[in-house]
């Protein structure tokens, strides 16, 4: 007894050993973890020497980062964010919260990935079709195996094994142990077969197993059962007795469930699903991004309108100057200083508005561009670093290969192609699901029995009561309508997913066709405002002579200047137009991370390497000043 009890104690320290130095390497792992979720592997379990951990705790997933990024930081300098077309594009991709939430769905399809591997139904992805039809065959449903609890057959401690026909689920194998102890009494009404009236057994049952379902549609089972009983019984042979069995066994289905194809279709699906993810995010990522560009571009767009504001209000006051001197030796009139006082105003009103929207479309761009929108950055002002993109003769391609790049890099299509090709696995694995179930199976059940002395485990070993079988299963659902209805439904939906893919690529051509014409007109509105700029300071130039040698009026100087604004003005929100079409243009044909020199996996990743990241767009000086005369 004492012998005993130190093995059990012995047995228990060594557990606690175990799972205490468990808890110390994740522990270990913890400090050592990656910070962002993508950056781990979600498809592979663990490792053996973490063996008990998936049984005491989850995968470590990193804590969400909800603080900006150092760069950010580093770009406020006295109160200015100075900030360059790459610097905004790089800010988003590593602060942006839409595109942090998206990149959780990286590592949940990676998840969905293991758990198929280990024999479980996978749960889908945002936005993944998955058919309700591939959940009718599912493999390891409705199986019911003896062998699966480690039970034995009905005749097994006899002699006579009868043999329990099944399938266990693929893929993670199971390996069960079970004991049990029993005391009895038991009053009988006769002495023959005990030869007592009162027969008392002391019995302890011990059973193991180990079953595993593989991709082929193939089960292998085996087994240890054994038990040992005393009894105050004078018939029997041996006392105490001593019963073993040994079972090993194969099934394999023939028809319905034969395969890797009508078996693996889970795994199948959820490799096809880490795609689709990738494909949502990218989309999250473009999306994302042409708000931000287009959000820089109306920042260097109402930082020009600040700049002709600034240039009008200046050139206006100059007038009023030169009018007052002039009014004073009675040259004008107190009326025609009046006309230059009321233009000052206005301008000083057109120059607010533009400051304002500055300041709008800067908090705009900073709520793209940030995680936790502290006090530092609130109160911080953009400077902009870059300029509108100066139109190229290469800027768009053909409309031929417009459609040929928006072919390739639409994530729509690709999405849809994708959820095609999910329904086409599901609609394999359904069609195996109407085959009759024909399962074959061979096992080999040897048997012992003995006494103290004689251990029933030498009979097992020595194959002395060898029990051998194979056989055959076959089940026909008449009509076979559950099945006949889901292959039916599974073609429904293909060719709805196939009409799907078709509108996605007519809309993909319709979108090119009009960012195409876009681009085309806002090129030559751009050409056009250009020469009415060039010809209206070319008249206040003209006019503001005349107006020396007073051969003009003040007005017509003033509606000069006006006119002039208008055209700069027309002029900026032209090039804005061409900056907003490339833009267009970009998403229409899914080309705006290629052409911005984005890599997809810094997005993955969340953090930009240093000298990394996106060149800005090849743009022109900036615009010069209007150059308009004073005198």
């Amino acid at each position: 007894m004492q012998s005993r009890l130190l093995s059990v104690g012995g047995v228990a320290i060594g557990l606690a050993w175990l799972f205490a130095m468990t808890g110390q390497l994740s522990a270990q792992q913890k400090a050592s973890a990656p910070t962002e979720a993508t950056e781990i592997d979600y498809t592979k379990a663990q490792k053996f020497t973490h063996l008990f951990s998936a049984y005491t705790r989850t995968r470590f997933v990193p804590p969400a980062i909800l603080t900006n990024s150092q760069r950010l930081g580093n770009l406020i300098v006295a109160g200015e964010l100075h900030l360059s077309f790459a610097d905004a594009i790089e800010l988003a991709l590593e602060n942006n919260l839409e595109v942090a939430v998206a990149r959780y769905n990286l590592p949940i399809a990676e998840t969905d990935l293991l758990r198929a591997k280990g024999g479980g139904a996978s749960r889908g992805v945002a936005g993944a079709y998955q058919s309700n039809t591939i959940f009718s065959a599912e493999l390891g449903a409705s199986v019911g195996s003896g062998r699966a609890s480690g039970s034995t057959g009905a005749g097994g401690i006899l002699g006579g094994n009868i043999p329990t026909l099944g399938s266990v689920g693929c893929c993670d194998p199971t390996v069960s142990v079970f004991y049990g102890w029993d005391n009895a009494l038991t009053p009988l009404n006769y002495t023959v077969v005990s030869g007592v009236p009162v027969e008392g057994t002391h019995s302890a049952y011990l059973s193991t197993s180990y079953v595993q379902g593989f991709l082929t549609g193939t089960s292998f089972y085996a087994g240890v059962n054994a038990y040992r009983e005393s009894s105050n019984a004078t018939t029997e042979l041996y006392n105490p007795d001593v019963a073993s069995n040994l079972y090993v066994g194969l099934s394999q289905q023939l028809l319905n469930g034969f395969g890797y194809r009508a078996n693996a279709k889970f795994i199948r699906i959820s490799q096809n699903d880490l795609k689709y993810s990738r494909s949502v995010f990218r989309q999250h990522v473009v999306d994302i991004l042409s708000k931000v560009i287009s959000t820089y571009y109306d920042l260097l767009t109402d930082q020009d309108t600040i700049r002709v504001s600034q240039e009008e209000l200046a050139s206006v006051k100059d007038l009023l100057e030169k009018q007052r001197l002039e009014v004073q030796v009675r040259a004008v009139a107190a009326s025609d200083l009046l006309s230059t006082q009321r233009d000052v105003v206005a301008r000083q009103q057109d120059l607010l508005v533009a400051q304002n929207n500055f300041d709008q479309d800067s908090q705009s761009l900073k709520a793209e561009i940030c995680k936790n929108f502290s006090v530092e950055l609130a109160n911080s002002r953009i400077i902009p670093t870059d300029s509108l993109p100066e139109p190229k003769p290469d800027d768009i391609p053909s409309l031929a290969e417009a459609f040929e790049e928006a072919a390739r890099n639409r994530p729509e299509i690709e999405q849809a192609q994708l959820n095609l090709g999910n329904q086409e696995i599901t609609i394999e694995a359904v069609r195996n699901g109407l085959l009759p179930n024909v399962l074959a199976y061979v096992e080999y059940a040897p048997s012992g029995l003995g006494g103290a002395l004689d251990p029933s485990l030498t009979d097992v070993i020595h194959n002395r009561y060898g029990n051998y079988s194979y056989g055959l299963r076959l089940s026909i659902p008449l009509g076979n309508r559950t099945a006949q209805a889901d292959a039916a439904r599974a073609l429904l939906e293909k060719r709805q997913l196939e009409m799907q893919l078709e509108q996605a690529q007519n809309q993909s051509v319709w979108d090119v066709s009009k960012a195409v014409s876009a681009v085309q007109q806002a090129r030559g509105q751009l050409d056009a405002t250009l020469q009415l700029t060039k010809l209206a300071r070319q008249v206040v130039e003209v006019d503001k002579k005349k107006f020396a040698f007073a051969l003009a009026q003040v007005d017509e100087v003033i509606s000069a200047e006006r006119e002039l604004a208008a055209a700069e003005n027309d002029e900026v929100r032209a090039r804005a137009s061409y900056a907003k079409a490339l833009i267009q243009f970009e998403l229409a044909t899914g080309t705006i991370l290629d052409r911005n020199n984005i890599e997809l996996s810094d997005a993955v990743r969340g953090q930009i390497p240093a000298g990394d990241g996106s060149t800005p767009p090849q743009t022109g000086p900036q615009p010069a000043t209007s150059g308009r005369s004073t005198h």
